[in-house]
């Protein structure tokens, strides 16, 4: 869960989905809810901790695979 969901407000939400998608797209589709999250959770403490000019391409990319490969199905 990000750092910012205790005191975020619906704007906060609103923005962080918009740019998820913007900077991933079509790239999440294929991943399962869980890992979709996760992978918006991991974008959005980058985002919130480093700035939005931490989302580099690499960085993405980075998160992406993360949350494809690393992180382990739900049971």
């Amino acid at each position: 869960m990000s750092q910012s969901t205790a005191h975020q407000t619906s704007e906060d939400r609103i923005y962080e989905d918009a740019l998820f998608t913007e900077y991933c797209g079509d790239r999440v589709a294929a991943l399962s809810p869980e890992r979709r999250r996760a992978a918006h959770d991991l974008f959005c403490d980058v985002m919130w901790h480093e700035g939005i000019e931490a989302l580099t391409p690499e960085r993405l990319d980075c998160i992406l695979d993360f949350a494809a490969e690393t992180l382990p199905d739900a049971a």
